[in-house]
Order: C-alpha cells, then structure tokens, then sequence
C-alpha cells in the first residue's frame, strides 16, 4: 500500500494543527460582570419601591424624568422627596396621573403599595425639600 505525497503532506499538516484546533476548542475565560451591583436596600419599603417602581422612578428613568419636567428637577426623584404622603402616593398609583398608568393589584398587591407608600412618605421627613434653581432671565 503506498501513500501518495499529497496525502501524506496533508496528514501531517493536519496533525500538526491538532494542538492549535485543541487551543480554539476551549471555552474562554469567564470575565467578571463590569456592571456594578445594585446597592442593597436599607429597609423593606426600599426593597419594594426598587423592586416594583424601579424601571420609571430611579435615576434617569422616565417617570423621573417627567416629573422633573412638570415640577422642577427637584420634585423628580421620588425617593428623595420629603414632601410626599401615603394617600397621595396610593391615590396616584391606583389611578394614575398625567402620563403614569394606574398600576393595578396584579401588579402591586394592597400590602406592597402601603409599604411604598409610607416608605415614600417617612424615610425622607424631617429632610428640607431641594432649593429650586434660580429661573433664568
């Protein structure tokens, strides 16, 4: 049986490439996540707020953002606002106002929005509200 030269320069060629398709084979390294973790609540009610109101009310969100339009960047974070109270949070939740939707039971169950909302209205009490910006002439 005779071995053609081709063949065998192509046998050996790809017998040397064993080792390098082995190297291409592996997985790569796991890299850490570069995004930072979320800071850990301090309390329940932030654990709730964070958990259900997160994506409009955090900052840059759009929640933020409108309410920051419509009354002044000041008033647009909620959790930094010492102005707010419990009924009026739940008022607003459950029917909703201007371009927020009201969010229904399914979504923020009657335990979960008390929570919020005396979150909302305790943890910033006590605090002086945000001096508003001088207007522009």
């Amino acid at each position: 049986m005779t071995i053609r030269l081709p063949l065998l320069i192509a046998l050996a060629a790809i017998g040397s490439l064993a080792p390098l398709a082995a190297a291409v084979a592996q997985p790569a390294p796991a890299t850490p996540n570069p995004a930072p973790a979320p800071p850990k609540p301090r309390s329940a009610g932030e654990a709730v707020f964070l958990d259900k109101c997160r994506y409009c009310h955090v900052e840059m969100g759009p929640g933020t953002l409108t309410l920051a339009k419509r009354l002044g960047p000041e008033n647009g974070l909620l959790a930094a606002r010492p102005d707010l109270d419990a009924g009026y949070v739940k008022a607003v939740v459950r029917n909703g106002l201007n371009t927020m939707p009201p969010i229904n039971r399914v979504e923020v169950s009657d335990a979960e929005l008390d929570t919020i909302a005396t979150w909302l209205a305790t943890h910033n009490k006590g605090r002086k509200p945000a001096a508003k910006p001088a207007k522009k002439r």
